[in-house]
């Protein structure tokens, strides 16, 4: 037997033979296009782009006859992409002024979109992967090779690949498909969203392992745990099926909890949001059973222009999502993006270190007139349902305070213009720095809510860059100073009586659901797949007990000890829930 370990990207089990599916790119010409050819081989993309998109529509229609709606529209953000004027207008630029081919000047113009998008944060790098499914589609179209057939394997199988793209991922579909490895890809990829849709396990980021399976070999997948085991020996293989099992009948219970209240057995209620990026997203938050938006990440519009999205179409698109949500609470965060990510429009230059560099709230202070048009756009789609308006990367009073002032020159404004708002909005600031977090108890008293964005918070705290392979292994969510800025942050939203939520990965990983609960939050905001299981664990394990446990981990001296304390901890738990439900 070989055990490989990856990042758990759908829960779940499987056993089976592999089926490898490994696609080649598409070959590129390289050519210099005469002077009076250009304007046809413009029209040449314009050509190759409809039928790009005429092949999308169709894997939609695929999607939504087997998964729904709500999955479906995870492949239109390839039309967005089709339809983005920035893409565009550099494919079109580059044909005409340096007179290549389309291939050529499509592929860079994705290349140059693609270096913005892996510069910013984890979600929208994700994005990269669906711009290169879209780059290769449109070049196939170009080059007039046939788009490789990924199709079902002729058995149940575990279909392993280097990468998978999402229309791969719908082209299979259900068939025979029981579970996904892949080299690449993270828990936020639409891959990983379409395998939680299709309820098959996913385990990606295995590295380079898959051109070294074999097709036909026998693998076991644990997607709770990110392993896969290749040649697993009868014992392995019976433990993973009886794993898959009790699968079953967790998820039987957990869809009876959709409408219930996340309260544990004695009367501690936590909220459960989920996080957003696109306004379809809210369907499936509902569907999940969400109790409001607890991160809408507003970054998506302005990716989506060769210009900076006007107030009108901001305004709109934030009450289209609070109107979704049906009278349910909406959290949107301001844009989080650094300077380099709008040099088109501000002439900004590209930073070495983008994560210490100009973005955030440091960078929208800086730019006045597109922060002020946010912010009035996001005031006035409170007309349409409650909301909140929450600021990212604040360090320190200087910024909440501009902030502010900035919020009441707004409110002023659409008040003088008799515009619909409601200007007793909450406002809030995430807790994503050490500095915010020293400064808790200063930060509470001029703001109306906390929302700790674990994900920058944790590699802060711990100086190590989480995108960063060699030293990915020091990402520790339960490194006892996370622990213990956690527990202080919460104190101080405590001591000043306004709510503290958390809106990071971390709050998506059932592992840790009783150490969030009894870090004391009030609200937890995670992608809406594990939204079920979360409100599962909090609706029976006790407050107090909760509270004991984080004690007793914080005082721990490393992460190690602290992991192996809540592996034992939630495994006596497992047996004792089994235990009681077998000796009623």
């Amino acid at each position: 037997m070989r055990t490989l370990r990856g990042i758990a990207a759908s829960p779940g089990y499987a056993v089976g033979p592999v089926h490898r599916i490994v696609k080649r790119p598409p070959e590129l010409p390289n050519r210099i296009v005469a002077v009076t050819e250009v304007e046809a081989e413009v029209d040449r993309f314009r050509s190759a782009v409809a039928r790009a998109r005429a092949e999308i529509r169709v894997l939609m229609e695929k999607l939504e006859r087997e998964l729904g709606p709500a999955e479906a529209r995870i492949l239109g953000s390839h039309l967005l992409i089709l339809e983005d004027e920035l893409t565009w207008d550099r494919t079109i630029a580059r044909i005409r002024e340096e007179r290549v081919g389309a291939e050529q000047a499509f592929s860079r113009a994705c290349a140059d979109i693609a270096v913005q998008l892996r510069d910013t944060d984890a979600v929208f790098r994700e994005r990269v992967v669906d711009l290169r499914d879209v780059e290769e589609r449109v070049l196939r179209a170009l080059t007039g090779e046939a788009s490789p057939r990924v199709a079902p394997p002729a058995e149940p199988s575990i279909v392993a690949a280097p990468n998978l793209t999402p229309s791969d991922t719908a082209a299979l579909g259900r068939r025979n498909v029981l579970a996904f490895l892949m080299d690449e890809g993270s828990q936020t990829s639409h891959v990983a969203i379409l395998a939680r849709s299709l309820g098959v396990p996913a385990v990606v980021g295995l590295g380079d392992v898959v051109a070294g399976l074999t097709d036909g070999e026998l693998a076991a997948v644990d997607g709770e745990a990110g392993e896969v085991v290749l040649d697993p020996d009868p014992e392995a293989v019976e433990r993973c099926r009886q794993r898959g099992r009790e699968q079953q009948r967790v998820d039987l219970r957990l869809a009876g909890l959709r409408d219930a209240p996340a309260v544990t057995p004695d009367g501690r209620r936590v909220l459960l949001m989920a996080n957003v990026e696109l306004p379809e997203e809210a369907d499936e938050a509902l569907a999940r059973g969400a109790e409001g938006i607890g991160l809408l990440r507003t970054e998506y519009l302005y990716f989506r222009h060769q210009d900076i999205p006007g107030e009108e179409e901001q305004a709109e698109a934030y009450a289209d999502v609070l109107r979704r949500m049906a009278g349910r609470p909406v959290v949107m965060r301001t844009l989080d993006v650094g300077g380099d990510k709008v040099s088109r429009y501000l002439g900004a230059k590209r930073e070495y270190n983008p994560f210490l560099g100009w973005r955030g709230i440091r960078f929208c202070l800086a730019n006045r007139t597109l922060f002020k048009t946010q912010i009035r756009a996001m005031y006035r789609a409170t007309a349409h349902g409650p909301a909140r308006l929450m600021f990212p990367m604040v360090t320190g009073l200087e910024e909440l305070r501009a902030a502010r002032e900035l919020c009441a020159e707004c409110l002023d404004e659409l008040a003088r213009e008799g515009r619909p708002h409601a200007a007793d909005t909450p406002v809030g600031i995430m807790i994503e720095t050490p500095s915010a977090a020293v400064i808790a108890d200063l930060l509470a008293r001029e703001c109306d809510f906390f929302s700790v964005g674990t994900n920058d918070l944790i590699q802060y705290t711990l100086a190590m860059d989480r995108t960063n392979s060699r030293v990915a292994y020091l990402y520790q969510p339960l490194h006892p100073a996370v622990l213990r800025t956690l527990r202080s942050v919460v104190g101080a939203a405590a001591a000043a009586g306004i709510p503290a939520g958390l809106c990071g990965e971390m709050g998506a990983e059932t592992r840790y659901a009783e150490v969030l609960l009894g870090l004391g939050l009030d609200e937890i905001s995670l992608h809406a797949a594990a939204l079920p299981k979360i409100k599962q664990v909090i609706r029976w394990t006790p407050y107090a007990e909760a509270r004991a446990l984080v004690a007793e981990l914080a005082d721990l001296g490393t992460a190690a000890e602290a992991s192996a304390r809540l592996a034992d901890y939630i495994e006596r738990k497992k047996r004792l829930r089994h235990y009681g439900e077998d000796h009623p």
